[in-house]
């Protein structure tokens, strides 16, 4: 017999989400519009979080994600060893495509590079691992974003967060992967395509980028979408 998920241990730890989503931390009354729920029932899911060590109070009531998310970052990043596991895809990438070929997942407001196999060409895209991209101004940004959830969405357009429109963001789930193309010739243009887990979510993005002047979008784009699957594979995606 199927076991049934804790209904409300789910709706406490989505007020993590809640707060994640925010550039500065949230009083009560923030947290109860962004969730819609009453405001006792949220009052206690935060008060739980924070004995929890979860969350952290600030001195004048507002709540914001405690430091042990830091520990649980770099420990989630070490267990699914994605930069190890994904040298080998990325090397194959370059030898296909000729250009740099990364991985990202989402830190925060940003596509964070963690694992990059430079061009071999003289003149390749600059991008190092560490690098932040923006949520709105970029192909891995654009993937994180049509592939997360409406709630999450929301959350960030709510907290200013510059994001594609929706049509943009169908017209990358229609294709496969996000394209950015830049008119101006210093900008680096890319391709990028999600990487799923078995349940259907997006854990991680490969993106191949080059110069504006000779990237060929149209023969990258299908070399990331195939390598996204293969790696998506990996993490018991059908």
């Amino acid at each position: 017999m199927a076991v049934r998920a804790l209904s409300s241990t789910l709706k406490t730890l989505a007020i993590c989400d809640v707060v994640a989503a925010s550039p500065r931390p949230m009083r009560l009354p923030d947290v109860v519009r962004a969730t819609g729920d009453q405001r006792a029932a949220v009052y206690q899911r935060l008060r739980t979080l924070v004995e929890a060590g979860l969350l952290d109070q600030t001195p004048d009531g507002a709540f914001r994600l405690a430091l042990r998310f830091q520990f649980y970052a770099v420990r989630a990043l070490e267990q699914a060893n994605l930069g190890e596991r994904s040298t080998e895809l990325l090397q194959e990438i370059v030898s296909e495509s000729g250009e740099t070929a990364t991985i990202s997942v989402l830190d925060g407001y940003h596509a964070v590079i963690i694992n990059r196999v430079e061009s071999r060409q003289v003149l390749r895209a600059d991008l190092r691992v560490g690098a932040h991209l923006t949520l709105g101004g970029s192909a891995s940004g654009s993937v994180l974003v049509a592939y997360g959830s409406p709630e999450m969405r929301a959350r960030l357009r709510e907290q200013g967060i510059a994001l594609p429109d929706d049509a943009q963001l169908a017209e990358v789930r229609a294709r496969g992967f996000a394209i950015f193309a830049p008119i101006d010739p210093q900008l680096v243009a890319a391709v990028a395509a999600p990487v799923l887990d078995a349940a259907g979510q997006c854990v991680a993005v490969i993106a191949i980028s080059g110069p504006t002047t000779r990237f060929d979008h149209d023969r990258c784009g299908p070399i990331a979408v195939a390598a996204a699957r293969r790696f998506s594979a990996q993490f018991g995606h059908a």
